[in-house]
Order: structure tokens, then sequence, then C-alpha cells
């Protein structure tokens, strides 16, 4: 049985769910539909520490939104899949092209629809409002609320771990 710290170091492909583990979960609509979200910066600055570190990084999203697309581009996210209706089918799809196995891959995700792919990675992260099925499936939880550095420590945590891993001085 692998540690939480040895399956951190087999990640070479991490996907992330957007809504309530990027942002805070909240939608916000204008007359004209969805207008914002928010990410945090903190949070940015970990995802690229992971990418620094050669480690693949996917946004995952059943919903479709120009602004995730944006952030995703800024951040210098390749591998954005939005209005996905499954989500372990994509990573499954993504790993075979990358040439990965499951447990060199990993899924943060909040809520039902990534429960399918949190039970196949070799590293599932979750946040500590998760439903109480997806926290026990969970190998490893936020301390952190999502949107407010949550994906940071998971990706701290990650890097700290990963035989590639940046010093936090490099990030």
């Amino acid at each position: 049985m692998l540690t939480i710290e040895q399956r951190a170091g087999k990640i070479e492909l991490i996907g992330f769910d957007v809504d309530g583990t990027l942002t805070d979960g909240g939608l916000y609509f204008g007359p004209d539909g969805e207008v914002m979200k928010r990410f945090s910066v903190f949070d940015g600055h970990g995802l690229k520490r992971l990418m620094q570190a050669g480690i693949s990084v996917a946004w995952i999203t059943a919903r479709q939104s120009r602004i995730v697309e944006t952030r995703a581009k800024d951040l210098g996210i390749k591998f954005i899949v939005q209005a996905c209706k499954n989500k372990r089918a994509s990573l499954d799809q993504l790993r075979t092209e990358l040439g990965l196995e499951w447990d060199q891959c990993g899924f943060f995700g909040d809520d039902w629809p990534d429960f399918p792919v949190m039970r196949e990675v070799g590293f599932a992260a979750t946040t500590g409002t998760a439903p109480l099925q997806m926290r026990a499936q969970a190998h490893w939880i936020a301390t952190r609320l999502a949107g407010h550095g949550a994906a940071r420590e998971l990706c701290d945590f990650i890097a700290d771990h990963h035989p590639r891993g940046l010093p936090a001085w490099q990030a």
C-alpha cells in the first residue's frame, strides 16, 4: 500500500474540476447569462509550479464558460475540456494520449460528477466541503477553502513530494 506522499510522487497528470475546486463554487448570473467567476492568483501560482515541474495539468468541467477558457490560457493550461459529460472518459483519453497509467494520474474534484474519475486515479483529492462519500474516497483533502487556496495547497503537496518538484523559491 502506497503512502499519500508516494502517490503524489508518481503523478504525471492531474485533472481539476473547476467550479468548487478552482473557484468558490459560486455562479454569478446577469441578465445575459454567466458574467463572473472568481479565481485565486495564489492557486494559479501553484498550478504554474506543477507545470514547471513537468506535470501535465488538465481542467475538466461540466460547464461551458469563456471565463474558464480565458483563465486557463492565461495560466498556460494546455488541456481544457468543457461541457464534459463523463470526466472519467475525458481523463482516460488524455492519459492514454500521454502514455500514462492510472496510478500516474490524479484528480481534484468536489461533487458527484467527479466521483467516477476519483475512484480510478492513483491520487484522488477533494475539498473539506465535499460530500462525506467523496471525502471517504479521497487520498487527500484540502484544509483551505475552494477558490481560496485549496488548489494551491494541493499543488504544493504534490510538488513537495514529486521527484521533479521545484523548491518554493524557484516556483
